[in-house]
């Protein structure tokens, strides 16, 4: 079963305490601290059980998108305590607790994970407000709509072809077949990166041009006055939830302007 964004945030917080406490009970001296501690690990253990019965999924790779730059920064020789101002954080506090996904198994690229875990984002989190259950859209909007959603499944396709081939690369042990299996990975890849830069162009232009619309006293949804309920029983997703529709539009355009600005687009000019 699918982990919600909320879950990982759980299972990343109790892995770190774990990782503090097994810590502490390997370097403590006394015994009643060790007790104390084992009693905690077997809490929070027991947490993680019951987030994930089968297991913590092997596709977790427990680092933030903060770690990333943090780690990038640090190599461009940059200022670690300028990156830490929390003053010059702006859009990219819509990401500031992503947690990163691998894209599959072996995937090892962190441009490709950090793209795939932002997809998977979008797409459980943000697209399904854009569905006809939730904002009305008049008629010269919807087909704009339709084609936008059109990429997103279009580049679901993609990725999978990827992850099958980065999977089939790391498996494989004959030279040969690796080598273009390597070839092919590479391909794919640019090709991914270069798919997934447009999708998120035309989303935030699509939810851009809606918002100036909106601004402007236009009518184009229908009905701009609800908020957001999903159902539970068909939709995993909680971040918008009791929002209205316009505050909804507008945190879904922040999330594709931090997007756009934390990826290499080869495509396109941000």
């Amino acid at each position: 079963m699918a982990l919600s964004n909320q879950q990982f945030q759980e299972l990343k917080k109790y892995q770190r305490i774990i990782k503090q406490l097994e810590k502490i009970q390997n370097s403590s001296m006394n015994e009643d601290q060790k007790k104390r501690v084992a009693k905690d690990l077997i809490k929070y253990r027991d947490k993680i059980q019951f987030i994930t019965p089968d297991g913590v999924p092997d596709n977790i790779q427990i680092v933030s998108l903060r770690d990333m730059k943090k780690a990038k920064k640090s190599q461009e020789g940059e200022d670690e305590k300028q990156y830490h101002n929390p003053n010059i954080l702006t859009r990219d506090n819509v990401l500031e607790n992503l947690i990163v996904m691998k894209a599959s198994s072996h995937s090892t690229d962190p441009e490709i994970n950090l793209i795939s875990t932002l997809i998977s984002l979008l797409e459980t989190e943000y697209a399904p407000i854009l569905g006809d259950s939730h904002i009305k859209f008049d008629f010269s909007h919807i087909n704009e709509r339709d084609n936008i959603l059109k990429h997103l499944e279009n580049i679901q396709r993609t990725m999978k072809v990827l992850t099958e081939t980065i999977e089939e690369y790391a498996l494989s042990d004959k030279q040969d077949f690796k080598e273009q299996l390597g070839r092919m990975k590479n391909k794919q890849s640019r090709i991914f990166i270069s798919e997934a830069g447009e999708l998120f162009i035309n989303f935030k232009d699509f939810l851009e041009g809606i918002n100036k619309e909106l601004t402007q006293g236009g009518s184009i949804i229908m009905n701009l006055d609800e908020r957001i309920h999903f159902n539970p029983r068909f939709e995993k997703s909680t971040l918008l939830e009791g929002k209205t529709i316009a505050e909804a539009l507008a945190q879904f355009y922040e999330f594709t302007v931090a997007v756009i600005n934390n990826i290499n687009i080869p495509t396109k000019t941000k």
